[in-house]
Parts: structure tokens; C-alpha cells; sequence
């Protein structure tokens, strides 16, 4: 083989090579290209989704702290009585002894 044909058959080796490379790596390329475009998309939903959810996340947040006021709020009167009552008593029926 002459030199012109060594020239000539390494440069179809490394059109080869690089052929064979170029296949291997454009589905990670065309991989890449679907997530970016999904991650765009999201983030899209995301800025018209996301103000709506937040609002209905208060309103749940509110209306638990207003239902749990409801709820607690005889137990914490309850209490409250019972503790004025037994200081009543406290001061009625217990002996105070002199200086």
C-alpha cells in the first residue's frame, strides 16, 4: 500500500470512528433535549398552578385553625372553671396560718 492509501484509509477509520461515536452519543443528546423541554413545560404549569394551590392551602390552613378553636375552646373553658373553682375552695377551706 502506498502512502496515499494509508493517508486515505485512516481517514475512512476515523469517519468510521467518529460515525460509531456520534451514534452512541445521540440518544443521550435526544434524552437531554426531552427533559430540558420537560423541565420548561413544568416549570410553566408550575407558574399557573402554583398560586392557585397556595391559596387553597391557606383557606385549608385557616379553616383547621378556626375548627380547632371550636373544638378546643370548651375544654380550655372547662379547665378554666375548674381551676377558679378549686382556687375558691383553696382559699375557703384551707387554714391560713398566723405570722
Amino acid at each position: 500500500m502506498s502512502m496515499v492509501g494509508l493517508g486515505v484509509a485512516r481517514d475512512i477509520s476515523l469517519m468510521w470512528l467518529i460515525f460509531l461515536t456520534l451514534i452512541a452519543i445521540l440518544p443521550i443528546g435526544v434524552i437531554f433535549f426531552f427533559l430540558i423541554k420537560g423541565m420548561i413545560r413544568l416549570r410553566a404549569l408550575a407558574l399557573l398552578y402554583l398560586p392557585l394551590v397556595q391559596e387553597k392551602s391557606r383557606l385549608v390552613a385557616d379553616k383547621t385553625e378556626e375548627i380547632s378553636g371550636k373544638v378546643v375552646e370548651p375544654i380550655i373553658n372547662a379547665k378554666a372553671k375548674t381551676a377558679q373553682v378549686n382556687g375558691i375552695r383553696s382559699a375557703i377551706f384551707t387554714r391560713r396560718q398566723s405570722p
